[in-house]
């Protein structure tokens, strides 16, 4: 038992530690909207698939901690990084692993395709939505321009959620951390 709680912790600070080193990418600006292009969602979709629902959150929050005493975003967690126009993705962040774990429970098909969708849904349209509805909220523009302008994140981020859900798998292949 011991053993299972001390790897449970590792993999929790493994990941963890993957989205802080994905932040210390530097972001990508994009000029016509107030949100970078980050890398760190890849990440957070590995912690949702890696994880599950709980672990993943807690993988989450520990970034979200670490934040605190070291910019693991392209800022420290400040107040002025918690109200920003890009919070609302970092936020939505803190759904992904349960979305991800529940969609990939409620659907146990091994079909890649299906898995990539479920994933797609929770890291990617889940995480651009929420975004979009604080960045309309952060910045005053309408609901329909910033979702406009958020639709700039699905090409990268559905590469993303392609190349998460291929580590994943290749990660289960050696060593499956579903019963961790």
């Amino acid at each position: 038992m011991q053993k299972s709680r001390i790897q449970n912790n590792l993999n929790i600070a493994l990941i963890s530690t993957v989205i802080v080193i994905l932040g210390f990418i530097p972001p990508i600006p994009l000029g016509f909207i107030p949100v970078p292009l980050v890398l760190q969602n890849l990440g957070v979709m590995l912690a949702g698939i890696l994880l599950g629902a709980k672990k993943g959150t807690i993988a989450i929050i520990l970034v979200f901690l670490v934040g605190i005493i070291i910019p693991t975003f392209s800022g420290s967690l400040t107040l002025a990084a918690i109200t920003s126009p890009s919070s609302g993705y970092a936020i939505a962040w803190l759904f992904v692993p349960f979305f991800t774990s529940l969609g990939l429970q409620k659907f146990p098909i091994q079909n890649s395709y299906s898995q990539f969708f479920i994933v797609w849904l929770a890291g990617v349209l889940f995480v651009d939505l929420t975004g979009a509805l604080w960045l309309a909220y952060a910045t005053q523009i309408s609901i329909y321009s910033a979702i406009l302008s958020s639709m700039i994140f699905i090409p990268g981020d559905t590469l993303k959620a392609f190349i998460a859900l291929i580590i994943a798998k290749r990660l289960l292949k050696i060593k499956p951390m579903s019963n961790v």
